[in-house]
């Protein structure tokens, strides 16, 4: 039997425990709620503006959340680098790997500016909503690098397990992000222009920025600064190649994911407004909880990396019995959300397709409709176990293997599947939701075969032996 008495520990509870897992996760889960809100209320503010619009920032958006998931997940790695000097107690070199990331997000200026200045005309000038999803595509990357700033900022709290201040900031920047849809989509007669979906993109982003510059006054206060380095702000450039070799195969496989993703809406869009709009009805819904997954998959990469840096690994096993317990009774809670009077939940965010005229009036499209989001519940339900597994290898430094079996997997089993067999054949929107869940299912048998063989294990982040270094040394 492990014991648990006598150490430290990141909480008050036993390590792995699911107590322990469920005091860091549920304010990650409340913050990526408050954050993946945002996106919600942009879909649902512009279901009613027009079905258009809506389709549009589920095809673009998708696209332009590869580019901004993919640069957030590489300076989010500097939550990985924090655990684990936080397990190891080396609390002094905090700041340092967080600074890396500050300046990398300063960086990716270079990265987002031609995305939003030439990327999207070339990308949707032929598409039957090129208009919309330029001004959507376009706005959301000229903003990028402040959310790149934004998760790297937030891997300072996350890998201490201090997680609660985030849940303020998300859920101001959630209230802006509202206020400002409503003003910004619509307008207001008089007094301000209508915007449409460009006006979606600039309340985001406007989010997004509200929350990055909260995170780094909050991040350079002086305590910070005195005990945990927070003002070693040099260029380190051995650290940053540290957080780039661990971070960047996992950036590439974020952006090589959504990329398929994104073609994937491409290829509904091209069989019919039928099969776009239910795809995009599925995702949005799947966009409000995915905070859970999200969360969760967090929780467990702060907790396995204070226990890989604390050379603690006989805790992992518990704690990846913790995760798949709260997956599961997760996924019980949402069973309910997809068999209970669906119509009706699906009539408050999209009434106008509802409605005696709307695409779904027609019974046996509103059955493919039924039928998609039961795959989607399957589809969840997965990809959240799979998270499960990618968190612990993330912490471990195991990245590679999730670039090489993620990115072969999303093309070769979801996207390749789907063109060669609904759209080549034009079959129903069902079948291409069918195969992304039987894709999400075999990903996780990759993902969990690569745990159970214990070669993360032999991975390192941190050297055996490494010095202190100061500001000056920095």
């Amino acid at each position: 039997m492990i014991s648990i008495m006598n150490r430290e520990s990141l909480t008050k509870y036993p390590e792995g425990s699911l107590r322990e897992l469920w005091h860091i996760s549920m304010p990650l889960m409340i913050s990526a709620l408050a954050s993946l809100m945002m996106i919600f209320v942009d879909l649902m503010f512009l279901s009613r503006y027009s079905l258009d619009s809506l389709n549009a920032a589920v095809n673009a958006g998708t696209l332009a959340w590869a580019f901004f998931g993919g640069i957030g997940m590489l300076t989010a790695m500097s939550g990985v680098f924090v655990s684990q000097y936080n397990g190891a107690k080396e609390y002094a070199k905090i700041g340092t790997p967080v600074w890396q990331m500050i300046w990398l997000a300063l960086i990716s200026i270079a990265f987002f500016l031609p995305l939003a200045l030439f990327v999207a005309p070339l990308i949707y000038s032929n598409s039957p909503y090129g208009s919309l999803q330029i001004q959507y595509f376009s706005t959301l990357m000229f903003f990028g690098p402040f959310y790149s700033l934004m998760t790297g900022l937030s891997g300072f709290y996350i890998g201490r397990g201090k997680t609660r201040v985030l849940i303020l900031i998300a859920v101001l920047a959630n209230a802006i992000n509202v206020f400002l849809d409503w003003i910004f989509i619509f307008g207001i007669e008089g007094v301000f222009p209508e915007m449409g979906i460009k006006g979606a993109a600039i309340a985001t982003s406007i989010g997004y920025i509200f929350q990055a510059i909260a995170l780094l006054y909050l991040f350079l206060r002086k305590r910070n600064r005195e005990q945990f380095g927070t003002s070693n702000y040099r260029f380190h450039l051995p650290t940053l190649k540290k957080c780039l070799r661990v971070g960047l195969p996992q950036s590439v496989f974020y952006m090589v994911e959504i990329i398929g993703f994104a073609v994937f809406y491409e290829l509904m869009t091209s069989l019919g407004s039928l099969h776009i709009t239910v795809s995009s009805i599925c995702q949005s819904i799947m966009i409000l909880l995915f905070f859970f997954l999200d969360g969760l998959n967090k929780g467990v990469t702060t907790i396995a990396g204070n226990l890989i840096g604390a050379k603690k690994l006989d805790y992992i096993k518990r704690l990846l019995k913790s995760a798949l317990k709260m997956q599961v009774l997760f996924s019980a809670a949402i069973l309910l959300f997809f068999v209970i009077d669906t119509e009706s939940i699906l009539s408050l965010f999209f009434p106008n397709e509802f409605s005696k005229s709307g695409l779904f009036a027609n019974h046996s499209n509103y059955k493919m409709l039924e039928l998609s989001l039961f795959f989607s519940f399957f589809y969840l339900t997965f990809e959240g176990i799979r998270w499960i597994y990618s968190g612990v290898l993330v912490a471990a430094g195991d990245t590679m293997f999730l670039l090489i079996a993620g990115s072969l997997s999303v093309w070769g089993m979801y996207i390749l599947p789907v063109y060669l067999i609904t759209v080549r054949n034009n079959l129903p929107v069902t079948s291409a939701w069918l195969i992304g869940m039987i894709y999400t299912i075999l990903a996780y048998g990759i993902y969990a075969a690569r745990y159970f063989s214990g070669k993360w294990k032999e991975k390192s982040i941190l050297p055996v032996e490494e010095k202190s270094f100061t500001s000056e040394e920095a």
